[in-house]
């Protein structure tokens, strides 16, 4: 698991069960408008709460008023139907914020090279979530943390037109959002199924893409809010830790 040392934002603690409803709630709206145009503008990850309806992707340093939908800790999981050969683990994972947004930018950049004319459609849209309870005092909001429970399933269809030989290709995603009790931000996505199932050329090329734009060594042996510098001079010793680890 690549795994940096990250938090929940200040503020999140104590929040109410109002405001976990509204931050859960402009999540949930923004993936259903945005996740549609991924290929063409990305994953639209903070938002301007003080402007409506309108969905603007913005840095913090633009405006104070920005909210990120997801938590800084958030942790992304894929189970491979077949599992993959060693060194590579059963169930492919990563946690943070920056690696999270990450793996968006290296897979829209991958798939653009490679196809053109992509589009993605939701294929389906259901959120579950616990029975809610009646309103209470901040002061009194951690005894209601086991209360908030709300999930997002979303089943998207992907097409494009393979550059080389103008084939379509077709791909069926479907994917849990999780929503955390205390902020009510995103903090884990579960990737249910792909089909079909990437390659493994897929998830080495990804490996590799993260390792390089963080400067991280062998995965396998980082700890839990760990993230490692790899030496500069580590190729010189002969190191092959980016070549195996998961």
């Amino acid at each position: 698991m690549l795994t940096p040392n990250d938090h929940e934002p200040s503020g999140s603690e104590g929040i109410s069960d109002q405001e976990w409803e509204i931050r859960t709630g402009r999540a949930i709206y923004i993936l259903q408008q945005t996740l549609p145009d991924f290929f063409q503008v990305g994953l639209i990850s903070n938002v301007d709460p003080t402007k409506g309806p309108d969905i603007v992707n913005v840095s913090p340093s633009e405006n104070g008023d920005v909210e990120s939908i997801y938590s800084p800790k958030i942790s992304l999981t894929y189970t491979p139907p077949v599992a993959l050969p060693s060194p590579l683990p059963s169930t492919l994972s990563l946690e943070g914020l920056p690696l999270y947004l990450a793996s968006s930018v290296f897979i829209r950049h991958t798939m653009k090279t490679l196809y053109s004319d992509l589009r993605v459609e939701l294929r389906k849209f259901v959120v579950q979530s616990s029975s809610t309870s009646a309103q209470i005092s901040p002061a009194a909001v951690t005894h209601t943390y086991n209360k908030r429970e709300k999930s997002l399933f979303i089943g998207l269809s992907v097409y494009g037109t393979t550059r080389v030989s103008g084939g379509l290709g077709e791909w069926q995603i479907d994917s849990t959002y999780s929503f955390s009790p205390v902020s009510g931000l995103i903090n884990v996505h579960t990737i249910n199924s792909i089909h079909p199932t990437p390659h493994q050329a897929a998830y080495d090329a990804l490996r590799a893409s993260l390792n390089s734009v963080f400067g991280m060594g062998g995965v396998s042996d980082i700890r839990p809010g760990e993230v490692r510098a790899v030496p500069a001079d580590t190729t010189k010793r002969g190191d092959t830790t980016n070549e195996t680890s998961p």
